[in-house]
C-alpha cells in the first residue's frame, strides 16, 4: 500500500540524540559560512578568487540539515533506522572545526604570523598589466616584480613611492629601517607568504614592530642587510587602519 502523504505526527519525531545533533552540526556550519560570506571575513582565510566554493558549501550545508530535519520528524516511517550510522566519536571529529572557528576570531594574518623572516623575492609570474600601472599605484608585490626584472637596483633611483603594509624588523637593522610587509595568498591561508620592501626613515623609531603603516618617498639604491638594492627613504611615515582586504594576490 501507497504510504500516506500527511504531515508527520509529533510522535513520530525522531528521539535519537544523535540524529540532532548531526543536524545541529551541519545546520551551524552553513550558517557560520553564510556569516562569513556576509561579513566579508571569508577572505581572511581564501583567496577572494574562489568566494563561490563558500557559497556552494554554504548552500550545501544547509541543504543536508533540511533533509536530515525532514528525516528526524518521519522516522517512524523508516522505522527509526539509519542507513548510514554514525557515533558520538565522529560527531565530535566533525563538529571540531566549527567549534574552533566560534572560539577563535577572525582575522588576517600579521607579524605575529611570520616565522622565519620576510622574502625580498616576487611571488608568482609576474603580469604584463602588474607592470603597467604607475609608480604610485603599485603595491609591495608590483615593486618586488619590478625590481626583479630590472638591470641594476640603482634603475630606480629618484622614483616615488607609496606602499602600505606592516612595520617588520630585525636585530640586525639600523634604527631607522625597517620593511613594510604584507602577505601573498594563492589559494588560502595555508600557503600565505610574507614579502616586504626596504625603508628607510628617520622617524622609524617612533613606530613599533607590527603596526600599519604607509610609506611615501624616494627609492635609491642603497645598502640594506648586507646587499645592495632599492631602499625606499621614506619622506612621509604614518601609521594607518588594516586595509579592508590584507592580503596580496600573486
Amino acid at each position: 500500500m501507497l504510504k500516506s502523504l500527511t504531515r508527520p505526527r509529533l510522535d513520530s519525531v525522531n528521539p535519537n540524540p544523535i540524529a540532532w545533533v548531526k543536524t545541529a552540526i551541519l545546520l551551524g556550519l552553513g550558517l557560520y559560512f553564510s556569516w562569513l560570506i556576509i561579513s566579508g571575513n571569508l577572505t581572511n582565510y581564501i583567496n577572494q578568487r574562489f568566494a563561490w566554493l563558500a557559497v556552494v558549501g554554504a548552500a550545501v550545508f544547509i541543504g543536508l540539515a533540511l533533509v536530515t530535519i525532514y528525516g528526524n520528524l518521519r522516522a517512524d516511517e523508516d522505522c527509526g533506522h539509519e542507513h548510514f550510522p554514525i557515533g558520538w566519536d565522529i560527531l565530535l571529529i566533525t563538529s571540531l572545526p566549527l567549534l574552533l572557528a566560534l572560539i577563535v576570531p577572525s582575522r588576517s594574518l600579521g607579524i605575529e604570523a611570520v616565522n622565519g623572516g620576510i622574502s625580498l623575492s616576487p611571488v608568482g609570474v609576474a603580469s604584463q598589466a602588474a607592470f603597467q600601472r604607475s609608480p604610485l599605484d603599485r603595491n609591495i608585490l608590483d615593486w618586488l616584480r619590478e625590481f626583479d626584472r630590472a638591470p641594476s637596483p640603482a634603475a630606480f633611483n629618484g622614483t616615488a613611492a607609496d606602499v602600505v603594509g606592516f612595520i617588520y624588523r630585525e636585530p640586525a637593522f639600523a634604527e631607522d629601517s625597517f620593511m613594510i610587509s604584507r602577505f601573498t595568498m594563492s589559494c588560502c591561508v595555508a600557503d600565505a607568504f610574507p614579502i616586504g620592501m626596504p625603508v628607510s626613515a628617520s622617524q622609524a623609531a617612533d613606530f613599533e614592530t607590527g603596526v600599519w603603516a604607509r610609506a611615501r618617498g624616494e627609492l635609491r639604491a642603497a645598502n640594506f642587510g648586507g646587499d645592495v638594492m632599492p631602499v625606499l627613504f621614506a619622506e612621509s611615515l604614518e601609521a594607518v587602519e588594516e586595509p579592508r582586504q590584507p592580503y596580496l594576490y600573486p
